[in-house]
């Protein structure tokens, strides 16, 4: 026989740890339905002003203004070693929030990128913030887990 406050228990407890899966999901909030969203290759080139291999070379974490103990975003200072879109500057900061929208970087790893930039300056206290960033929905990886992304982005760059 199993009592009632021991399901209730365990059904309370399942609930939140699909409710957690699903707020870390990536979905398309454009959408009437709730709808997984996860751009194509192709279609994220083509939105995408820059398209590059770069290597993190560093990273600083940004305090929340309302919260100095916490922080909001970490910029990331990455080296471009190779275009196939845009002409991105030679070094490029990229934004990254502190929610389960990031797209965390190590040290002096390579990465694929897809980079876009937000349309409106974002200021921390009165630091201006960098408008680049990467959409962790996106086709953007460590270079080591992207190789078929990484050889259709090369065919997509000679044909445009």
């Amino acid at each position: 026989m199993v009592r009632t406050g021991k399901c209730v228990l365990l059904i309370s407890m399942t609930l939140s740890v699909i409710s957690f899966g699903v707020c870390a999901a990536c979905v398309d909030l454009a959408s009437p339905n709730v709808k997984t969203r996860h751009p194509s290759i192709s279609k994220e080139y083509v939105s995408a002003p820059w398209v590059f291999i770069g290597r993190a070379i560093a990273s600083r974490n940004v305090a929340s203004p309302d919260d100095p103990e916490f922080y909001d975003w970490t910029i990331y200072d990455v080296e471009v070693l190779r275009a196939f879109k845009g002409q991105p500057p030679h070094r490029v900061r990229l934004l990254s929030e502190n929610t389960s929208a990031r797209f965390p970087m190590d040290k002096n790893k390579e990465y694929l990128l897809f980079v876009s930039h937000y349309p409106t300056v974002e200021l921390a206290g009165k630091e201006k913030l960098p408008p680049n960033y990467v959409d962790n929905c996106g086709n953007s990886g460590a270079l080591e887990n992207v190789g078929a992304t990484l050889k259709a982005v090369r065919v997509l760059s000679r044909a445009h």
